[in-house]
């Protein structure tokens, strides 16, 4: 089956999250839109931003990947996709909490092996003559609406979207002792100074690392 999700150029670039008080702010929103939506379809779509933002911040999947994501991408606790814009294929087992919480999402909603993770509206498709209600995941513009709304909510000012999480996802790899090589294999780059570049990990950076670091003997 083709994939619908289709990369786009020309975006404002996007940044990373660089505080993990912020990090943790925007999952605490995210689960508290859930908990205290009024109506079963508000309660759905929190749910999906929250699981959204949670594959996100938890994988270095690119935009396009993270919307197509079917139930039967992930539902085994093993990932194996090719990536939309690169073509490279995309092989990893997925954190065990992170898998444990995308199964009872996808359990509390009895979603489908074919069915998108992240759905959006039903709309009419037509095939060979015949007309069925066909669910689409959320698109690119849906999501920029999403993203807007979590930023006034919990005070980010710079650009925020959808790159954002993969971005976040690397530099807090970076900041928790995480290797380079491999993070460049994760978002399949060929060198490690475009993964650099990728989370904005610049001199103010490796300055501040290099203030907590203090090697010496004991008093």
């Amino acid at each position: 089956m083709s994939r619908r999700i289709k990369s786009t150029g020309g975006q404002e670039q996007t940044l990373p999250i660089k505080e993990k008080k912020m990090l943790d702010r925007v999952m605490l929103y995210l689960i508290n839109q859930k908990e205290h939506s009024k109506s079963k379809i508000k309660e759905y779509q929190a749910y999906r931003n929250y699981i959204l933002f949670l594959i996100g911040f938890n994988t270095a999947f690119r935009a396009e990947d993270l919307l197509q994501l079917r139930v039967k991408d992930v539902i085994k606790g093993y990932v194996s996709i090719k990536e939309n814009k690169t073509g490279k294929m995309q092989n990893f087992r997925m954190n065990k909490q992170l898998h444990e919480e995308i199964t009872k999402y996808i359990e509390t909603y009895e979603l489908k092996n074919n069915d998108y993770l992240f759905m959006g509206q039903k709309k009419k498709d037509t095939f060979q003559g015949k007309t069925k209600n066909i669910l689409y995941p959320i698109t690119r513009q849906n999501t920029r609406l999403i993203f807007r709304k979590v930023a006034e909510a919990v005070g980010i000012d710079f650009k925020f979207g959808l790159h954002s999480l993969r971005k976040t996802f690397g530099y807090m790899y970076i900041l928790n002792g995480g290797n380079i090589i491999t993070l460049m294999k994760m978002y399949n780059h060929d060198e490690p100074s475009t993964t650099l570049l990728y989370v904005m990990w610049n001199r103010e950076d490796a300055e501040r690392e290099r203030e907590a670091v203090f090697i010496g003997g004991k008093k």
